[in-house]
């Protein structure tokens, strides 16, 4: 959060739903990365790119987030426990600056695993404020339950 108590987020499709997450915690985008399948990969796991030389692991947003549709027009990369991720997602739509206050908590949306933070509405969108750490936890926690 900056001095001012705002905070950017990046702003993202995943099917027809937005979702955003702190921009300071993605590394980079990527349009369009080629992402190659792995055999015996758990569900979430849509495959592997090469990034900057190294082999990194796609997730798939739809099913980390139970979103409609499938696909992979930009990938969102971050790091964590000095591993690198990717987070397959629909499209980047822009950038978001939230201000102190405007996050809204959603009666009933306690999941237990901290992956959404809020909603923020914008105009007549509303847009998912999610925990980069904690989505990338749930991610690599559903991996290891499917080994």
């Amino acid at each position: 959060m900056d001095r001012d108590g705002t905070v950017r987020l990046l702003v993202f499709r995943v099917g027809a739903e937005l979702f955003a997450v702190d921009l300071q915690s993605v590394l980079e985008v990527v349009d369009g990365p080629d992402v190659r399948l792995v055999p015996e990969a758990p569900p979430v796991v849509l495959g592997v790119t090469t990034l900057h030389g190294q082999i990194v692991t796609v997730f798939d947003a739809h099913r980390l987030l139970r979103a409609p549709g499938a696909g992979c027009g930009a990938a969102l990369v971050f790091d964590r426990e000095e591993r690198r991720f990717a987070l397959a997602v629909t499209d980047v739509v822009d950038t978001l600056d939230l201000e102190a206050g405007r996050l809204r908590v959603v009666p009933g949306m306690d999941t237990g695993d901290g992956v959404v933070r809020g909603v923020v509405r914008r105009d007549a969108d509303l847009i998912a404020v999610l925990d980069a750490g904690a989505l990338m936890r749930s991610a690599t926690t559903q991996v290891e339950e499917e080994e």
